[in-house]
């Protein structure tokens, strides 16, 4: 029955997939050895898809889980952003095996996130393949996005829906706690797009981030040798459904 009530969302997205262009990807993971965010490529369906894409706008970029509870204020947040600021802002949506346990393929990610929260419509928003966000094996997206601390001083991913406001250069201004809603992100997002004065941090956002410490043992955090392990090879995503259903 989920099948298919999400066909018609997977339907719906069909144009985004054609419009993504991308060529075919065949390592789970791309070499880190670029030295420009947007000389990087990210799976979608399968494919390498550069970028460089989206390079000169403000750009998003959240690791999502689908079952988090926060999931439907994050999701409804950034819809509102990409649909307001349509031709200026990308938001880039990763789901991820790691952490807590995500049960779907991206395919049908995807469909969800449409389907439920109106989330995901090229070109304003991607929600791309299941990658690895932490530990050796994490795509080198992630692995460049760890390189800047949050503001309590800790660099890797702590737990689901963070995210990281980029500039048009891709450079990184900002990351933001899992509960910081991205309604409260849309100053930052205009400075960027005004090419202005980038705002000094609100009060409400270190208090964010100092409530983030509470959740590090929490069931929604990365914890190491818990829900994350140490790995040899990247995870990859099972795309068998899209040759199924979802064409």
């Amino acid at each position: 029955m989920l099948l298919l009530l999400c066909v018609s969302a997977a339907a719906a997205l069909d144009m985004s997939r054609r419009e993504v262009g991308a060529a075919t990807l065949t390592t789970a993971a791309v070499s880190p050895g670029a030295t420009n965010i947007f000389e990087l490529e990210v799976p979608y369906r399968g494919k390498a898809v550069p970028l460089s894409k989206f390079a000169g706008k403000a750009n998003l970029v959240v690791n999502i889980k689908m079952d988090d509870p926060v999931a439907g204020a994050n999701l409804s947040g950034m819809r509102y952003l990409g649909t307001k600021y349509f031709s200026q802002l990308r938001i880039w949506a990763f789901p991820t095996d790691q952490g807590y346990f995500e049960p779907d393929v991206a395919e049908l990610i995807r469909a969800k996130a449409y389907q439920q929260f109106g989330f995901g419509q090229y070109p304003a928003a991607v929600v791309f393949d299941k990658v690895d966000v932490l530990g050796k094996t994490a795509h080198p997206l992630f692995q460049y996005l760890q390189t800047y601390p949050n503001p309590n001083g800790v660099n890797r991913l702590t737990v689901n829906f963070e995210k990281f406001l980029l500039d048009g250069r891709g450079k990184v201004l900002r990351r933001y706690p899992r509960k910081f809603s991205p309604l409260d992100i849309e100053p930052d997002v205009q400075a960027i797009i005004d090419d202005s004065v980038f705002p000094e941090p609100s009060e409400d956002y270190l208090l964010a981030w100092q409530d983030a410490t509470k959740e590090l043992k929490g069931e929604y955090a990365f914890r190491q040798n818990y829900n994350v392990y140490s790995q040899t090879e990247a995870s990859t995503d099972w795309a068998g459904l899209a040759d199924l259903s979802f064409q």
